[in-house]
């Protein structure tokens, strides 16, 4: 029994030896317009791992703290942060209430980038698809030349333009949805010359196409 009891007042002792050396910091933080309880607010001691969060009333506490001379930073989702200086005393809480003040937050513009897919389980059509960008890099004037440059099409020597071994009167021409192929020529052909410059896509279909270009039966080339 009397050794347990030196053991109950060493452990006392080393405790009050620990309680004499720090101290703590607790408050509040509060919208600073409505005084609402901000639950959840960051409050950190800056340069340290010590640290609280608020209660669901606002209050937060921080322990164990030596003494010294400190920024005590707090953060919330939607307002400005806000930072004081403080001083720790031995023994001594040290009290700091915040009111924070709202901050629209500001976002970095963010890119997604989506890859093609190198399979369209959903085609059931050959086509050949140019962009703008595309086209621009490519040493044509018009639609007839830059036509010509795709798989399976060939120009004859009357400017006829042949896909899959068809006549130039079996292609159909379609210009946003609208069809401009010469139904008056023997050899077909489009009735518009296009320019390059003007085309934001050119598609070149040139084997099952779908029932929707009618008056077609080689070929598709629809410009957008």
């Amino acid at each position: 029994m009397r050794s347990y009891n030196i053991f109950i007042i060493s452990l006392a002792f080393i405790t009050v030896l620990q309680a004499g050396t720090t101290g703590k910091i607790k408050g509040k933080v509060v919208d600073g317009k409505t005084g609402e309880a901000l639950s959840g607010a960051n409050v950190l001691v800056a340069g340290t791992t010590m640290g609280a969060s608020a209660g669901l009333d606002g209050f937060f506490i921080i322990l164990n703290i030596p003494p010294g001379k400190y920024k005590l930073q707090t953060s919330y989702i939607g307002y400005k942060n806000s930072a004081i200086e403080i001083h720790v005393n031995v023994d001594l809480t040290t009290n700091q209430n915040f009111m924070m003040t709202e901050q629209a937050i500001t976002a970095s513009e963010v890119v997604v980038v989506a890859e093609r897919v190198a399979v369209e389980m959903d085609r059931t059509n050959s086509v050949a698809s140019m962009g703008a960008e595309q086209i621009n890099d490519l040493p044509v004037q018009n639609l007839q030349d830059l036509i010509q440059l795709q798989a399976g099409v060939v120009l004859d020597r009357d400017g006829g333009l042949h896909i899959r071994g068809g006549r130039s009167n079996e292609v159909a021409y379609l210009v946003d949805g609208v069809p401009i192929s010469n139904q008056f020529s023997s050899g077909g052909g489009s009735l518009i010359d296009l320019e390059v410059g003007n085309i934001q896509e050119v598609q070149v279909i040139s084997g099952t196409f779908n029932a929707e270009y009618g008056q077609a039966q080689s070929g598709v080339i629809n410009v957008i």
